[in-house]
């Protein structure tokens, strides 16, 4: 099988999805970012008894945790942000990525046919998973030297 089939007929769940820690919505934001910090993980899932109830991660933090000490004694579910959009686990790759390409998340929760929650998927994840399968084609990739910029970055 070649990338391009892959992308089309392999699943996310066939992708790295430990990009993330769980906790209980329960859990003081100072706990929670303690062990986001720990496990070397940019992602919380917020779960309520096994089910997934919102999602904290590095921008959460930035955005509404930084210069708030007041705030990291308070649960969790204060600052997370609720009800994230998901992806099931039998969506293919290529649907995922133009999912992912249409919604400015990074970290997207998985869930299979149950609402389990199976991991999340990055960006990295996919990129991982297809440079492992496939590192000829991705490595040897040739270049293009006729390849411009059309607007210079940053203008």
């Amino acid at each position: 099988m070649n990338l391009s089939s892959s992308l089309h007929n392999d699943t996310v769940k066939h992708v790295d999805l430990s990009f993330y820690v769980e906790v209980e919505k329960d859990h003081p934001v100072g706990r929670v970012i303690a062990k986001m910090q720990a496990s070397q993980r940019k992602c919380a899932l917020v779960m309520n008894r096994g089910k997934l109830v919102g999602i904290f991660t590095a921008h959460d933090i930035a955005r509404r945790v930084l210069g708030q000490t007041e705030v990291l004694c308070q649960p969790i579910e204060a600052t997370m942000t609720p009800d994230p959009l998901t992806l099931q686990s039998d969506l293919t790759l290529i649907e995922a990525i133009r999912f992912m390409g249409d919604n400015p998340h990074r970290y997207m929760p998985v869930v299979d046919a149950d609402g389990r929650v199976l991991g999340t998927l990055t960006h990295y994840a996919i990129i991982k998973y297809m440079s492992d399968h496939f590192p000829e084609e991705i490595y040897n990739l040739p270049p293009t030297p006729d390849h411009f910029a059309h607007a210079r970055d940053g203008a």
